[in-house]
């Protein structure tokens, strides 16, 4: 009975942790919110800008790849590896990591009120509407490329899963010089929105693998 307990107690998720993350993450926006920019910002995206060429058609067609229906192509994608590193529940969960991301895009946005990058401060390619935080690429790109990174740390191993990490991390670091080269978020926009996205897709992971699976 000891030992039984302990291996039921050791299946349970420790959901002290995942409030923390969760504490984090409401602390860091409610500072987003009445904070334009932060400290480090402004510096960061001019560096950031200047080691980057003039023509930044690459970084359009970059961003492009998080609009419809092409996010969708990459849903496909990482719903098929999905399945094939871990079973058809974790397909599935690829679907809800993506849903719950872009629900909360759409919902965070006005509510934060981040104003975009000023030209004042640092080049910006086009002017955008919307808002800076969250950033809708980043999440999109957090719930799919995240996912399938976090999905691989936990069903996979040896050169499969570095591949797979290696890849993810890749992409996620090309978005985030993409998005901030055009001027379109600040730094931190891309990083916090990755952090929220990244956290959903643990989160969901998380639970369908510690869920009992019915008989």
């Amino acid at each position: 009975m000891h030992w039984g307990h302990i291996r039921v107690h050791a299946m349970r998720p420790n959901y002290s942790v995942w409030i923390g993350l969760l504490i984090i993450a409401v602390l860091v926006m409610l500072v987003t919110k009445y904070s334009a920019f932060f400290p480090g910002d402004v510096a960061t995206e001019r560096w950031a800008q200047s080691l980057l060429p003039q023509n930044l058609n690459w970084a359009e067609a970059v961003s492009r790849t998080a609009e419809f229906p092409r996010i969708l192509v990459i849903l496909a994608l990482i719903f098929a590896l999905s399945w094939v590193l871990a079973g058809w529940r974790a397909a599935f969960l690829s679907i809800i990591s993506l849903a719950g991301m872009l629900a909360l895009g759409k919902w965070l946005g006005p509510v934060i009120g981040r104003p975009r990058p000023s030209p004042k401060l640092v080049y910006v390619f086009r002017p955008l509407s919307g808002y800076s935080f969250p950033s809708l690429f980043a999440l999109r790109y957090a719930a799919t490329f995240g996912f399938l990174g976090i999905l691989a740390m936990r069903k996979s191993s040896g050169v499969l899963r570095a591949m797979v990490l290696i890849l993810c991390a890749a992409l996620l670091a090309l978005g985030w010089v993409a998005r901030v080269g055009l001027g379109a978020h600040w730094p931190s926009d891309v990083i916090i929105s990755y952090y929220l996205g990244c956290l959903w897709s643990a989160f969901i992971i998380r639970l369908g693998i510690v869920i009992p699976r019915t008989p």
